[in-house]
């Protein structure tokens, strides 16, 4: 019957055989007539062929995972037959003419150590047709002699062997340095890590969602030591508020002064996407899933192509790329729940802050008249009647909730191979911990890549808008301080406007606020299209371009209602404010870039860039604010009374541009010794108008010593030394000082409307330039499993841009000056070892420990900033401005303690004698707010598809100003004893005489001056990430459910801080632990 078929069929034109199904199929010693019915269960096709010519009781054993029909049937039968496609579903199994006599041969892929290898092809060079080792590194392929058999696996080199008859074929692969050592992205330009001498790192998506899924920043402070996220203490986990970023340090005078609305933190590194600058909140904003790489350029050979921008480093972001292929779709759920950290307050219950009230004397009448003091004994015995019913309100669980956040992302991408594509939206909706606060994100993008002969087109257009809206609770530091023993409602249910006002003024109930219609949100949209062209113009040139069109809008409206008590002494036609204020950005850049690359007499290897580029920014922002608005009227600008008395609305623009060009040369002798040059020159708008162009240069010098001839370690298999030094400067200031802008006043008399200078320009301000320099170490040992990269740095910023105070008869604040310089030195490692790898059970088991030193100093500022240094002492700031100390130093005066006999505290004066009298002058250094040494330490294990990671954050060294001693133990003035207190403003102080004490009588409603005793040492352990998770491929319930693999994970974020310190944390918004899952799943 077979036979008949087969003749018939055979008479039918036949085509080209094409199979997209895979699927997965291990069997042992079955017949091939057996094996070929299994594949047609499975794949659901019919196979004819003739029983005469095909044998079909040959014994044969197969192992494939996801691979295609295709590959798994030419296997089975054999080199001699073929599979000719008849129409969907029906195949024949056909004699190759004339084909060679095929060998089954067998053998085992092994490592240099004589690991098995399992996952590795083996492919018949001439068919294009092979199979892939088993778990024990073995594999069995049919063959005809005279073809070759090519041996391939990521990170080995390939091997071939030409078949001449042997039965047993057994391979020992060789481990390819130069495949693992991935290329580094600047940005710009590419570099072979192995000839590179800048200090880098680069980190995959895979890694990044290693660590968490809520966004790029917050994971990849987990795996580089110099990219520090600075806790805000005030804003907390505030969704809302962007995080403060140092890449090894300072390089500039943190100073509101110093920037226009449109400056960015002049200390942020420079961000990157897809090869064109962004800001700080895309990249927060940027969906994770979207992300292939961030690679972080630390030093001059690397930031130095960015010239003016790149002193605080600059951080590339590579989002992935389209791939040919059949169409793929990927979903990603995400969903996190974040709880409020409230472990570091240490506030008192009711009985305790009665009695300290009455330890202070707040129910001591201050002279002895027995009238008031009856009425004050009233008062207090009703509160301790609260306090004895067992009142006892916790206000801080109050404004806090524990918040749900959720993201789904979408991505589709396939093409050919001159037409790619990826197209992908995703939605985020964020919660934070405060009730009412949130931030909703959405995206969409479309990337095109179009490749014919020599022309490479990509466009990738981004579209992105949010949401952002603020707490209607307040602060939640007016929780904080309400009273625990008021209730927080009164007899009826309700929600009173005050908590009291029987003593000491009015107390607003916080939860009052939750009643009224205030607002504070914010919208936003943005879209960006970057293009890029290449053209091979030979095998040695290349000339590639780019340009961007980015547009921003954004609209904040703030209504407070005329019913919050906060008006309460104002006016009628004052209560109630509404403020609108909108931005609009726009800018475009382009470049271009010419390359040459080339290898002479296979040892000399030259690469040369050119580039020159232009950029355009066009900012706007319109304000206005309207005051007094009727009770319970809506946030609606027409219901208002009037502008605010003596103001007007806003509105600010700037027009900022720069170019460069920039020419840069990469060598390579050999492989063995490494050279880096880069010359950038660059104009700006944004420093004196005589001084519009700065030139930036860097170079770097390269020894690969594992490389040299008579190195032959077997312990060692890298070891590379490097070293940089150039100039990079710094724009984040905004446009500081071009131009001086004047401003109409309020008046008019006869002469007309009066001007008055709002800004008094520089022409002559230089740019800030940091000369940077590195020496690194790369190193690797016992085959790679210990690897380790060590880095010691140096930046000096000379000159600094500071704002000098000016007199009040000048109508200004400040004028931009160019005074003094910051050093920062330091030292960074990141080592990993792999205790356990073994490949062939596919287990792993790595732990690392990344760390980072860093100091900083001031000089040359000589006694210019002294009215810098008096306004931080008026206004109680820590920070002084003076040659041979650190922006991180904390000035006070040292105290010797409370004394017991007086519970008054004693200073220590700079003649070595002490005084009761505390003197401004006699303040010195007391500690530093940096540590001493701050890294992680990571763990993480992998077993045959399932990971475990943990990585714990250490803080050893530095010292912390203690604001919780300072404004909630001490400091509690006449009218803040009735707000509630640290427990320690009750156990801890001073109340007899002959008291041993930590702090000044209990009694004492005084001002207390900032002395070294409200600083402490810290040491900090933070579980920054715990993560679980599993991937496969093969499971026959992922297959049934459609998917090519499936992911998943879950997070711990943050879940644990231990401390030496304890200090209120997330004043005005809380801190928060997170748990988060992920699941991925391709189709």
């Amino acid at each position: 019957m077979r036979r008949s078929i087969y003749l018939f069929i055979i008479l039918f034109n036949v085509g080209a055989f094409a199979f997209s199904q895979k699927i997965t199929l291990n069997l042992k010693e079955v017949p091939l007539h057996e094996a070929l019915r299994t594949v047609s269960d499975k794949a659901n096709v019919d196979f004819f062929y003739s029983d005469n010519e095909l044998d079909i009781d040959k014994i044969i054993n197969v192992d494939f995972v996801d691979t295609d029909v295709e590959v798994i049937v030419s296997s089975i039968i054999g080199a001699q037959y073929k599979l000719e496609k008849q129409y969907d579903g029906l195949f024949l199994i056909v004699p190759v003419k004339n084909a060679a006599q095929a060998f089954s041969v067998i053998g085992a892929v092994t490592d240099e150590t004589g690991q098995p290898l399992p996952g590795v092809t083996v492919l018949i060079e001439e068919t294009k047709q092979g199979v892939s080792t088993d778990f024990d590194g073995k594999y069995r392929v049919i063959v005809s002699k005279g073809q070759t058999l090519v041996f391939s696996y990521v990170g080995f080199k390939s091997q071939t062997v030409v078949f001449d008859g042997q039965k047993e074929i057994n391979i020992s692969l060789e481990e390819d340095i130069s495949a693992l050592e991935e290329v580094i992205v600047t940005g710009i330009v590419e570099r072979k890590k192995e000839t590179y001498t800048g200090a880098v790192n680069t980190v995959t998506g895979e890694e990044l969602k290693a660590i968490g899924n809520v966004n790029v920043i917050e994971s990849l402070k987990t795996l580089d030591p110099s990219f520090i996220v600075l806790e805000n203490n005030l804003q907390g986990s505030n969704p809302n508020v962007l995080p403060n970023i140092e890449v090894r340090g300072q390089t500039s005078i943190s100073n509101e002064d110093l920037r226009d609305e449109f400056g960015a933190d002049p200390n942020s590194p420079l961000f990157i996407l897809d090869g064109f600058e962004t800001n700080l909140r895309t990249i927060v904003d940027l969906d994770m899933n979207r992300v292939a790489s961030i690679t972080i350029l630390k030093d001059a050979a690397s930031t130095a192509l960015y010239g003016s921008k790149a002193a605080n480093g600059v951080v590339v972001v590579e989002t992935i790329k389209p791939k040919e292929g059949q169409i793929q779709l990927t979903y990603t759920g995400d969903f996190t729940v974040e709880i409020p950290d409230l472990t570091d307050y240490n506030l008192m219950n009711s009985s305790e802050k009665l009695e300290y009230e009455r330890l202070a004397g707040m129910w001591t009448y201050y002279i002895n008249d027995m009238g008031p003091q009856i009425r004050l004994d009233s008062i207090y015995n009703s509160k301790l009647a609260e306090v004895r019913r067992g009142v006892d309100t916790y206000w801080l669980s109050e404004p806090v909730r524990t918040a749900v956040s959720q993201r789904h992302a979408i991505a589709g991408s396939g093409g050919t191979e001159a037409l790619r594509f990826n197209a992908g939206f995703n939605f985020r909706d964020g919660q934070g911990v405060m009730k009412g606060s949130g931030r909703d994100t959405w995206g969409g993008n479309v990337d095109l890549i179009y490749r014919r002969g020599k022309v490479n087109i990509a466009n990738r257009l981004y579209v992105n808008g949010f949401e952002a809206k603020e707490s209607n609770y307040g602060s939640f530091s007016d929780y904080a301080t309400a009273n625990p023993y008021y209730r927080k409602y009164d007899e009826f249910g309700e929600i009173t406007r005050y908590l009291d006002d029987s003593v000491r003024g009015l107390l607003v109930n916080p939860l009052y606020q939750t009643l009224l219609n205030s607002s504070d949100q914010t919208v936003g949209f943005s879209i960006l299209n970057n293009l890029g062209i290449i053209v091979d113009l030979t095998s040695k040139f290349r000339l590639q371009g780019g340009v961007q069109i980015r547009k921003e809008t954004t609209e904040r409206e703030a209504f407070v209602s005329p019913e919050d008590p906060i008006f309460d002494d104002s006016s009628f036609f004052e209560k109630g404010t509404y403020t609108n204020t909108q931005t609009e950005n726009f800018s475009y850049m382009a470049n271009a870039m010419l390359v040459y690359n080339n290898v002479f007499a296979d040892k000399h290897s030259v690469t040369v860039n050119l580039r020159t580029e232009i950029e355009e920014q066009n900012n706007e922002s319109y304000g206005t604010r309207a005051v007094g608005f009727p009770a319970g009227a809506n946030p609606n600008p027409s219901f208002s009374f009037s502008y605010q008395t003596d103001a007007k609305p806003s509105y600010s623009t700037r027009k900022y541009r720069r170019n460069n060009v920039m020419g840069s040369v990469n060598y390579a002798f050999d492989n063995r010794y490494l050279l880096d040059l880069n010359y950038r020159l660059d104009g700006s708008t944004a420093f004196g108008s005589n001084e519009k162009y700065s030139p930036f240069w860097s170079a770097g010098f390269g020894w690969n010593i594992h490389k040299e001839r008579g190195f032959n370690s077997n312990v060692i298999n890298l070891l590379r030394l490097k070293q940089t030094f150039g100039y990079t400067g710094n724009q984040n200031l905004g446009s500081v000082a071009s131009t001086s802008v004047y401003s109409y006043g309020n008046t008019v008399n006869i002469l007309g409307v009066g001007t008055q200078l709002t800004t008094f320009a520089n022409a002559n301000l230089e740019w800030q330039r940091t000369f940077d320099s590195n020496l690194g170490l790369d190193i690797a040992m016992f085959n790679r499993r210990l690897d380790g990269r060590f880095n010691l740095f140096k930046k000096n910023t000379d000159p600094l841009v500071v704002p000098v105070s000016l007199a009040s008869s000048t109508g200004l604040v400040s004028y931009p000056l160019n005074v003094g310089r910051l050093e920062v030195n330091g030292f960074e490692a990141i080592v990993n070892y792999k205790i356990i790898n073994n490949i062939r059970k596919d287990f792993m088991w790595r732990v690392g420990l990344t760390g980072s030193v860093i100091r900083m100093e001031y000089d040359d500022f000589g006694n210019k900033l002294q009215n810098l240094d008096e306004e931080n002492i008026d206004s109680g700031s820590l920070v002084r401005y003076r040659d041979g100390y650190s922006p991180n130093d904390i000035w006070a005066v040292p105290s010797l303690g409370i004394d017991p006999a007086t519970g008054q505290e004693v200073f220590l004066k700079k003649n070595g004698q002490t005084s009761f009298d505390y003197d401004y002058s006699d303040e010195v250094v007391v500690g530093n707010t940096r540590p001493d040494v701050e890294g992680v330490f990571s763990n993480f294990v992998s077993l045959k598809g399932f990971t475990l990671g943990v990585n714990i954050r250490y803080r050893f060294g530095g010292e912390q100003f203690n604001n919780a001693l300072f404004n909630k133990v001490e400091n509690i003035g006449y009218f803040g004893v009735v707000n509630n207190q640290d427990r320690r403003a009750l156990y801890d102080r001073w109340q007899q005489p002959g008291d041993v004490a930590k702090f000044k009588d209990i009694a004492d409603t005084d001002a207390v001056p900032i002395s070294s005793r409200f600083v402490q040492d810290e040491n900090v352990l933070i579980g920054e990430s715990i993560n679980l998770g599993y991937r496969t491929t093969d499971k026959k319930w992922v297959k049934a459910l459609g998917m090519n693999s499936f992911r998943f994970n879950a997070y711990m974020n943050n879940i644990f801080r231990a401390s030496s310190v304890l200090a209120e944390r997330g004043i005005d918004y809380p801190f928060a632990r997170s748990v988060s899952f992920s699941i991925n799943a391709t189709f």
